[in-house]
């Protein structure tokens, strides 16, 4: 006598009804399955962290230790070279805070640097609050450093083809190193300020921040960690307004900056072609 196999006596176990649906749930397993095979998958990601040592301060000469990370499509190379992005992380953060989305950027065809900002993380230094002689000549020498990388594509030797992306803190760093250095091809900079003192000491009659009233508890919230909120640059959830600016390297654009309403007038150049995109935070 011929034992039943497992199968067989398990589709004799069920009864008709339930044998259906099981049958359903197993096309519909096998389905997404293929499916899921067949979806077409962004390129690989590498990554390589390093300790980079930049000189800034006043006279640009007063070394600080800046952890970073740069992410890479897995077929950049110096034969298939591709546009770089500046990550900046939110105040309180690290590089870690912004991790995903700097994969994310990276699958999608971009080189992308993140850092810890001075005197967070494992970087060395002080904080400057977004300093154009500190934190802002960090930034400029990362652009150097990005130009000198065999895989990101240059619009100029030393000019990298880049974008720079960062909400909060970081947005205010995206600002800030645009009107410094000119070799910023765009930028995405969301829910940050555009006079830091004004913010936390709001003044409507025309007098100094110091007369303004003290925004106790948003202070809390900032210089707590909250204005890196969030997984992305404080409070980014992905990447798809960024990613709409910073197609304009793909397309051959090396000289748009984003339109970011009332910041546009100093961020800007006039003589600059500006591209139109939504106010940060709304």
């Amino acid at each position: 006598m011929t034992t039943p196999s497992p199968a067989a006596w398990f589709r004799r176990a069920l009864p008709t009804r339930r044998r259906a649906i099981a049958a359903g749930a197993v096309v519909v397993l096998l389905a997404a399955a293929v499916g899921w095979a067949a979806w077409p998958q962004g390129p690989g990601v590498r990554t390589e962290s390093a300790m980079l040592t930049v000189r800034s301060g006043p006279s640009g000469d007063q070394p600080v230790d800046l952890d970073t990370t740069l992410y890479l499509p897995d077929d950049a190379s110096a034969g298939r070279k591709v546009p770089a992005v500046l990550l900046a992380h939110g105040f309180g953060g690290t590089k870690e805070s912004v991790r995903s989305d700097a994969e994310e950027f990276a699958g999608r065809g971009y080189a992308v640097l993140t850092w810890t900002a001075r005197g967070f993380g494992r970087s060395g230094g002080e904080i400057h609050l977004d300093n154009p002689d500190y934190e802002v000549r960090d930034a400029e020498r990362l652009l150097d450093w990005l130009a000198a990388r065999p895989e990101v594509r240059t619009d100029a030797a030393g000019d990298p083809k880049v974008g720079v992306v960062g909400g909060s803190y970081g947005g205010g760093l995206a600002l800030l190193l645009a009107a410094q250095d000119r070799r910023v091809d765009a930028i995405v900079p969301m829910i940050t300020w555009n006079d830091l003192s004004r913010a936390f000491l709001p003044e409507s009659t025309g007098g100094a921040p110091t007369e303004g009233v003290f925004k106790k508890g948003w202070a809390g919230l900032f210089f707590g960690g909250g204005g890196n909120a969030g997984s992305g640059p404080a409070g980014l959830s992905g990447v798809t307004a960024a990613q709409a600016v910073l197609a304009l390297h793909l397309a051959g654009r090396t000289d748009a900056a984003l339109y970011v309403g009332s910041w546009s007038n100093w961020v800007a150049d006039p003589t600059r072609p500006v591209a139109s995109g939504p106010t940060p935070g709304r």
